[in-house]
């Protein structure tokens, strides 16, 4: 079984997704680690310094590795894994923005790219993504106040059919509104 683990940078998908990993005793692919492997990179958006990702040839190596093991659990993070369309779970996991902006805040970037980001989040952004990939299947998971073992355990549930958060319940428009302007 594959689960797509996506969300906004700072959300907490890559530090989850390990947790997770050995919890499922699953394989892990990581987008960021992709990019190098198999030359995914189209470039770097210059404005934005984000590496651009060629997701039409990412689909086939994504592919191709959940053949080789598809008697077992695999794990897809990264904040475009849900363009890969053949998953069985998706959760994308939300952050308030005010710790969203504080998490971001302590990485070296531009204060334009972390505000780019808390507007993503704030627009649901790889939820609206993940949703016209997948419709309904899609589950969100809100991190804010949540230890990454502690979301890791709902994502085990999740995977394991004893737990289901629904789209729809993690708003963060109406509050923050005002972030966007």
């Amino acid at each position: 079984m594959m689960m797509i683990i996506t969300g906004t940078p700072g959300t907490g998908k890559t530090t989850v997704s390990k947790i997770l990993k050995d919890k499922l005793n699953a394989h892990l692919i990581s987008i960021n680690s992709l990019l190098d492997e198999y030359e995914l990179s189209l470039g770097t958006d210059k404005v934005r310094g984000y590496d651009i990702v060629d997701t039409e040839k990412m689909i086939p190596i994504v592919e191709k590795i959940k053949n080789k093991y598809s008697n077992e659990n695999l794990i897809f993070e990264g904040h475009l894994a849900q363009d890969y369309p053949h998953s069985d779970k998706i959760v994308v996991l939300r952050c308030n923005p005010d710790e969203l902006n504080k998490r971001l805040g302590t990485r070296n970037w531009k204060k334009e790219k972390v505000q780019e980001n808390v507007s993503a989040e704030i627009l649901s952004v790889c939820t609206s993504e993940s949703y016209e990939t997948y419709g309904d299947i899609v589950q969100e998971v809100d991190t804010t106040n949540l230890t990454p073992n502690e979301v890791a355990d709902i994502l085990f549930d999740i995977f394991n059919d004893k737990k289901s958060y629904s789209l729809g319940e993690i708003d963060y428009l109406t509050d923050y509104f005002h972030y966007l302007n």
